[in-house]
């Protein structure tokens, strides 16, 4: 696969397959549209990078920092 190239493959089965798109609806986007379209429900989602959770360590330096009145 060249540097130019698309993987329609794998647009589809996300725009398809995951994202429950009509093929023709598919077929009709622009490719911003696309783009928009994935990175919105990637966001949507979940699947950026979160922060992991508080530890205890983090919770006890945060009640000291913020003690209740």
């Amino acid at each position: 696969m060249s540097a130019l190239s698309i993987n329609w493959t794998d647009y589809i089965k996300i725009c398809i397959g995951m994202m429950n798109m009509s093929p023709s609806d598919f077929w009709n986007l622009s490719p911003r549209e696309l783009y928009l379209a994935i990175d919105g429900f990637k966001q949507f989602n979940g699947s950026e990078e979160k922060e992991a959770p508080m530890n205890s360590d983090r919770l006890e330096e945060m009640m000291e920092l913020y003690p209740d009145g």
